[in-house]
């Protein structure tokens, strides 16, 4: 990001906060060092099996240690992907915690908020500028890692250690909802640290509410979308799909979940439910189709959460301006 393009309060939020504007961007260039690492040691691993002239599975003496070597590097590769998704997990946490929270209730705190509303400079305008800054950074730098993330995934070790679209970690870390909850972590942020106006407190309690509303919106995700439902016998969640509920439906319609008769007295789970009148098996699924969707859906929540945030952040400084 070049600082000559920034002017007034924009240039004055630069100065002010360079330093952890420069963290972050540090960190995030590690995040895509890891990543290539993976993809590079996950190549490795091919070309060194290859050059021994092994398959990947068989039972041929001579091929044993390549075959090992493979996987144990493969499985490495794997760690580093799953380690990346994590950090993209608690990005929006670290970003509404360390940057947008301490900025804005540093400047609160100590009143310097004051000097620049009698330049001239609106409430609305202060806190664009506020904003504006690490939005942009953010803007620049996730959908970069997003890219980098999904080009290590999906041609790297997940080939023989998979991991899925639907997992946690994996969903919100490529495609638009990476982009859209930084910003949701950016909002709440701000909206923290101009409400609490004490920078240490700001930075634990943005890290709690932030992360709760990741957590709601994880546990709400699944039910974004309509879901997809099979029934018939030796059901499975092929093609990638995420499954969700499974058991029987009755005459009646009513469905019978495989949980109920985890705790019944019963060695055989299909006769404990058939015998609660189950006339056949059901799967809920989200197919591998409903990534988009969900993706968009959970992105507008994001963005309208965001936007009612920094609106509440707005109303707040305009009652405290002179």
């Amino acid at each position: 990001m070049s600082t000559l393009a920034l002017k007034g309060p924009q240039w004055v939020t630069f100065r002010q906060h360079q330093r952890a504007l420069w963290w972050s961007l540090a960190l995030a260039a590690f995040a895509v060092a890891v990543l290539v690492a993976s993809r590079m040691w996950s190549d490795g691993a091919v070309d060194a099996l290859r050059a021994a002239g092994c398959p990947v599975n068989g039972s041929d003496s001579s091929c044993f240690q390549a075959q090992r070597n493979y996987a144990d590097d493969q499985w490495f590769a794997r760690n580093l992907v799953t380690y990346a998704a994590a950090g993209m997990l608690v990005l929006p946490v670290l970003l509404g915690a360390f940057v947008a929270g301490p900025m804005l209730a540093r400047e609160m705190e100590s009143g310097t908020y004051k000097l620049a509303w009698t330049q001239s400079v609106s409430p609305a305008r202060w806190l664009a500028a506020k904003v504006a800054v690490p939005a942009a950074l953010t803007l620049m730098v996730v959908p970069l890692l997003s890219l980098v993330f999904y080009w290590s995934w999906s041609t790297g070790p997940t080939d023989d250690f998979p991991t899925y679209w639907y997992e946690p970690t994996v969903f919100v870390s490529f495609g638009i909802v990476p982009v859209a909850h930084a910003l949701l972590g950016l909002a709440l942020g701000t909206a923290v640290g101009i409400l609490v106006r004490r920078t240490i407190v700001a930075m634990g309690l943005a890290a709690v509410v932030i992360g709760a509303a990741l957590a709601v919106l994880s546990r709400l995700r699944d039910d974004l979308w309509p879901v997809r439902t099979l029934t018939g016998s030796g059901l499975s969640a092929e093609g990638h799909a995420w499954p969700l509920d499974r058991g029987m439906l009755t005459a009646s319609g009513e469905r019978i979940l495989w949980q109920d008769c985890l705790t019944a007295q019963s060695d055989d789970i299909g006769r404990c439910m058939t015998g609660r009148g189950g006339v056949t098996w059901f799967l809920d699924i989200h197919p591998a189709s409903h990534y988009w969707p969900l993706q968009l859906v959970e992105t507008g929540i994001c963005l309208a959460l965001a936007a009612l945030a920094l609106f509440a952040a707005f109303r707040v400084l305009r009652s405290r301006h002179p």
